[in-house]
């Protein structure tokens, strides 16, 4: 449902940007993390493969939202992730000029945190779960995204060496 609800405000924000980007702006500043995740949400919807009248404000704020890649909540800087690769996949221009200051915190997901990784008991048995490998998977999808449109602007050691230790 928090889906949904940030589906609504991405469209809504597509009626009226000048208005409603703004806010969403601000909302990203919430102490609450699932106000924070559901306005990146929001952004990533008002993202299209179209010609948007949205899109210089967005060229001006992509930076504001992708800020949240740094984001203490774990949930928080996929969602970042996942709106960054929507940018990068369907607007690559939005997001070429920031490559710089994105791709070192998206490098630093792909590393495995064992302080994520926990063993749960099952029964007799012990299962174990890691709490990253879903920001670990939004993370390589972003790499898999930049190979197909900023590969000009991607150093291919550097990207390399995060793909073979991930």
């Amino acid at each position: 449902t928090r889906n949904v609800v940030a589906e609504c405000l991405g469209k809504l924000t597509l009626i009226d940007p000048s208005n409603l980007l703004p806010r969403l702006q601000e909302s990203l500043k919430s102490n609450s993390a699932l106000m924070r995740t559901t306005v990146l949400t929001a952004v990533k919807f008002t993202i299209s493969d179209q010609p948007q009248s949205i899109d210089p404000l967005l060229r001006q704020t992509i930076g504001d939202f992708l800020s949240a890649l740094k984001d203490s909540d774990l949930n928080v800087r996929r969602v970042a992730l996942v709106a960054f690769n929507s940018a990068a996949h369907n607007k690559p221009s939005l997001v070429i000029d920031l490559l710089d200051s994105v791709l070192p915190q998206l490098y630093a997901e792909t590393a495995v945190k064992k302080t994520l990784i926990r063993e749960v008991e099952m029964g007799p048995f012990k299962h174990t779960v890691d709490d990253g490998l879903d920001i670990r998977k939004a993370a390589f999808e972003c790499m898999y995204t930049l190979l197909d449109t900023c590969l000009d602007r991607v150093d291919m050691f550097e990207f390399l060496n995060h793909l073979e230790s991930g």
